[in-house]
């Protein structure tokens, strides 16, 4: 007679299975909270495409550095996600904040100047040297009063970023 012996994994073996598993949630879970896009309460612009400077409004917009897995952008994701999106030269930096004069809207309400809460030193998923520097020209985008990083924002004079804009609105 021949008897079949089911084998059945140690109770410490099913703790640590159960244990690895658990860990590998939370890894997960804590590295989508550290590299989600921050949300703000601020207003979204909400004017029509192609709006010019003249108004005198100021629009707030904040730049959170940090580290992100980013795609390759899309001139379609970025004219769904952008509530508002400009051309704009930096005026000067004050602290953490970058005062840019607006000279294009591409997307979003009409403005004079755009400042930027920056935190940290510097984005590295924001197109260019990872910063904005006086007397630089960028094209920016943002969505909920956050400027869009990985490819969306950045130096104006880049190769594929004015292209970018140009097919998105």
């Amino acid at each position: 007679m021949t008897s079949t012996a089911t084998v059945r994994p140690a109770p410490a073996r099913r703790v640590l299975l159960v244990a690895a598993v658990l860990a590998v949630v939370a890894a997960v879970s804590v590295g989508w909270a550290l590299t989600r896009p921050e949300r703000s309460g601020a207003p979204q612009a909400t004017a029509s495409a192609g709006a010019t400077a003249g108004t005198g409004q100021i629009i707030r917009l904040t730049l959170t550095a940090v580290r992100a897995k980013c795609r390759e952008p899309e001139p379609a994701l970025l004219a769904q996600a952008a509530d508002f999106a400009f051309a704009g030269t930096v005026t000067g930096i004050s602290g953490n904040v970058v005062s840019l004069h607006v000279t294009r809207v591409y997307q979003g309400a009409a403005a004079d100047s755009v400042e930027v809460a920056q935190t940290g030193d510097s984005s590295e998923t924001m197109l260019g040297s990872g910063k904005f520097e006086t007397g630089k020209a960028y094209l920016v985008a943002a969505a909920q009063g956050a400027v869009m990083i990985c490819g969306y924002s950045g130096e104006a004079d880049l190769p594929g970023l004015s292209e970018l804009y140009g097919k998105a609105f």
